[in-house]
């Protein structure tokens, strides 16, 4: 079981690394017993739960590459014991998901609703919304552009890079998917905050 997988269940549902990896191989043992298989580039393979869970596997399926889920709030044991969902709007969570996945569908790389809106707030000056949502991806595409690094050597993991503004752009691999831009924060005496003390002082 590779780090990558323990550490994005970790930042995913909290808790240790001995949970971590007890809770993965509860969930592969059911994924091989009950779940769909898939090969995806580079040999590897995507086992998937129909309650919205996926584990990546080596070409070999000795290694767990990776871990994904949809239920943020919810480990997979949780599910299947039907523990009901903590989040007050999934719903209303999963169209917007919808839309912004949409926004990003031709794109070799992701961003997280989070990192779109900091982005907006932050370098744009504006909202980010369904009229300005295409406009802000665009220009947060141009920008990272320049500043994407190069993968770690196993495509899993995460690497950072800060642009010429002081603009850390903090990107996260996975085999078989695209990177994402899950975080954005600003060197120290850099952005907005930076500008707002210049201006007071």
């Amino acid at each position: 079981m590779t780090r990558s997988a323990i550490e994005r269940y970790c930042a995913t549902h909290g808790g240790d690394r001995a949970t971590a990896e007890a809770e993965i191989r509860s969930l592969l043992e059911n994924l091989i017993a009950t779940g769909t298989h898939q090969r995806v580039e580079g040999g590897a393979w995507r086992l998937l739960a129909q309650e919205g869970f996926s584990l990546l596997l080596s070409a070999d399926a000795n290694r767990v590459l990776g871990y994904s889920t949809a239920h943020r709030d919810r480990t997979y044991g949780q599910v299947k014991a039907g523990v009901p969902s903590r989040s007050r709007s999934r719903s209303g969570h999963r169209r917007d998901k919808r839309w912004v996945l949409a926004l990003q569908d031709d794109l070799p790389v992701r961003f997280t609703t989070l990192v779109l809106r900091r982005f907006a707030r932050d370098v744009l000056g504006t909202e980010f919304t369904r009229s300005t949502g295409k406009k802000v991806v665009e220009a947060a595409y141009s920008r990272s552009t320049h500043v994407q690094p190069d993968p770690p050597s196993n495509h899993a993991g995460r690497r950072r890079a800060t642009d010429e503004a002081g603009l850390r752009w903090h990107f996260a691999y996975e085999p078989g998917e695209r990177p994402a831009v899950i975080h954005l924060s600003w060197e120290p005496g850099c952005g907005p905050q930076a500008a707002a003390q210049d201006g007071g002082s």
